[in-house]
């Protein structure tokens, strides 16, 4: 799904970066057992700033980076000169790459506004290389089920009749053959619950 224009205004608001930066980004360098990746993919790269996040804290030789939105990836490549950061238009539920390409692949905030989210972890797993790392910071149904999440409910449009309990998330992708690393559930001033997690493919898989 694509954004609406209150979405597009929020993801572009510079609080927004320095969440990413402060909470979110540091929390999967934490929580990672790789010090720097060769090849790694972002899913839902919006105007950047998770990019060069990723630049930051992991240095990888290259960056793919795909969004739905092509207003999002004409941002994203005037926010980035690294020749070696790759913006591309594309779905997550049917990536154009080869199997077993990426060392890791990271998600910040948008595998819940995906339907068949089945079908996009489905393709993480396809092309993430066996002992490859997944990177995921996101919301589930419990984010829009509490007194606030109800309020921002009515501003945002998201798929909520498919969408995920966290639960249910995570038993998926340990029956796709990931192991959980680590996880951690953040509620920053009550204002809306996510959940950040970093999961290994198993290399019998």
């Amino acid at each position: 799904m694509k954004l609406n224009k209150f979405e597009f205004f929020l993801i572009n608001h510079p609080i927004r970066g320095l969440l990413q930066d402060k909470m979110e980004a540091k929390e999967f360098k934490k929580f990672s057992n790789s010090e720097s990746f060769k090849k790694v993919l972002e899913i839902g790269c919006g105007n950047g700033t998770g990019t060069k996040l990723i630049k930051k804290y992991f240095s990888p030789n290259k960056i793919f980076a795909i969004d739905l939105d092509e207003k999002m990836i004409s941002l994203a490549k005037r926010n980035n000169s690294d020749i070696n950061i790759f913006f591309e238009i594309g779905d997550a539920t049917v990536l154009k790459y080869n199997s077993n390409q990426f060392d890791a692949i990271f998600d910040f905030w948008i595998i819940h506004h995906i339907p068949n989210w089945k079908q996009c972890l489905k393709e993480l797993k396809r092309v993430l290389k066996p002992g490859g790392q997944l990177f995921i910071d996101d919301l589930s149904i419990e984010s829009f089920n509490s007194t606030t999440g109800k309020l921002w409910r009515k501003s945002l449009d998201h798929p909520y009749k498919n969408m995920y309990t966290r639960e249910e998330f995570i038993n998926y992708l340990k029956n796709l053959g990931f192991r959980l690393i680590n996880l951690k559930i953040c509620h920053p001033g009550h204002l809306l619950k996510y959940f950040i997690l970093v999961a290994m493919l198993k290399n019998n898989n």
